[in-house]
């Protein structure tokens, strides 16, 4: 049942020693007996611990292969590099989602998935976790409060804006004969009407001479 492996399992079997018994393995994941009891029988469920009985001594908790092949796989995990996924999970832990189940839930990921890469953010200090009552209760770092933030808000590349082309100066209309031709029209009527009316001046003066009404 690897893949069944949760963040509380991994961190409960990183708690166990040499030397580490039943009865001392509440006080070592700050648990009551019976919810130790019930995360002992979890992890030998998983065959990621055995029991090893000294008849009179005590029961003594010893990590079996397949937990130590656990560990070595969170300590390979935790030092790839921060990714998007990583970004995500510390978003939703700054939104409100503090228990591991909440976040599976929410990113709808593997159990053991979530276990190693909230092993790997622990590590790479951008998380911490409290271990109460056999549950565990994830907690920001300030360098993982400032990582915090949608992986899909990441800045994405915008091409840059082609510039926006000169206007080419618009050629003037070629002149219109007709147009041209309408102001000398207008000036040759102008120039004609005067000519007429100087005529008309020039003999009405010859007419009031022969009559003698003036004198040249």
């Amino acid at each position: 049942m690897p893949d069944e492996v949760t963040f509380i399992d991994l961190v409960c079997l990183l708690r166990v020693t040499s030397d580490t018994t039943m009865e001392k393995f509440g006080s070592a994941i700050n648990a009551s007996v019976f919810d130790a009891a019930n995360l002992a029988g979890s992890l030998k469920q998983k065959s990621l611990i055995d029991f090893s009985s000294y008849y009179p001594g005590p029961n003594t908790i010893v990590i079996t292969d397949i937990g130590k092949n656990l560990i070595s796989e969170a300590d390979t995990k935790a030092t790839e590099p921060f990714d998007a996924l990583d970004q995500e999970v510390l978003y939703q832990i700054s939104g409100g989602k503090r228990i591991p189940i909440e976040l599976q839930n929410t990113l709808n990921i593997r159990p053991k998935d979530l276990a190693l890469r909230l092993y790997k953010l622990y590590k790479q200090g951008l998380l911490t976790y409290d271990l109460k009552s056999g549950a565990a209760d994830l907690l920001l770092t300030e360098t993982g409060f400032l990582k915090a933030k949608p992986a899909s808000t990441a800045k994405m590349y915008v091409p840059p804006q082609p510039k926006p082309e000169q206007q080419q100066p618009v050629p003037a209309a070629p002149p219109d004969p007709e147009q041209e031709a309408k102001p000398a029209a207008a000036n040759s009527n102008t120039a004609l009407y005067i000519v007429i009316v100087l005529i008309l001046i020039i003999l009405a003066l010859a007419y009031l001479w022969y009559i003698g009404k003036i004198k040249l």
